[in-house]
């Protein structure tokens, strides 16, 4: 009973809020659905499609904006693999992917920036004797990167407007 209670003050004490608790100051889809994603720029448009169409799931859930307030632009880079594990005789077991992504988050019209971040993410994958099994779990390795990166644009986003 004491340690539920001090629990309680302690997180009472430090200022935290819940971050998806609706409340009338934090309706943070009143802010996401104001924003428009532009096209994204860089490698393979496939991957910059599925970058965009992820945080478009993520942060306007009901539609295009008809009079966006914000710009969310987005440049992915081309996916940098290396040997991730080698074995003791010198040959690689397993490669990452990394993928960095920059991103810039402005009000319509406003020179203002108000986020300007450079995000990466990388995933592991394995190296088989199979070519074309080997070739579907690097494209897996790389479609999580990029929703690794979909999440930590859409938490930055959802954090500036928390903090707002």
């Amino acid at each position: 009973m004491f340690k539920k209670l001090f629990l309680f003050l302690f997180v009472a004490s430090c200022g935290f809020r819940p971050m998806y608790k609706q409340t009338p100051y934090n309706d943070l889809t009143k802010y996401t659905s104001e924003i428009s994603i532009a096209p994204v720029v860089g490698f393979d448009g496939q991957y910059g499609i599925e970058l965009r169409n992820s945080l478009l799931n993520k942060l306007t859930p009901f539609g295009k904006p008809e009079n966006p307030v914000y710009i969310l632009n987005i440049t992915l880079s081309q996916p940098n693999i290396s040997d991730y594990t080698i074995k003791t005789n010198g040959v690689a077991s397993s490669r990452i992917v990394k993928l960095n992504a920059k991103y810039t988050f402005k009000k319509k019209g406003d020179a203002n920036i108000l986020l300007d971040k450079t995000i990466n993410a990388s995933s592991p994958y394995n190296l088989l004797n199979n070519q074309f099994s080997t070739e579907m779990l690097k494209q897996n390795a790389i479609k999580l990167s990029i929703e690794d990166l979909s999440n930590q644009i859409y938490f930055a986003i959802i954090t500036y407007f928390t903090e707002k």
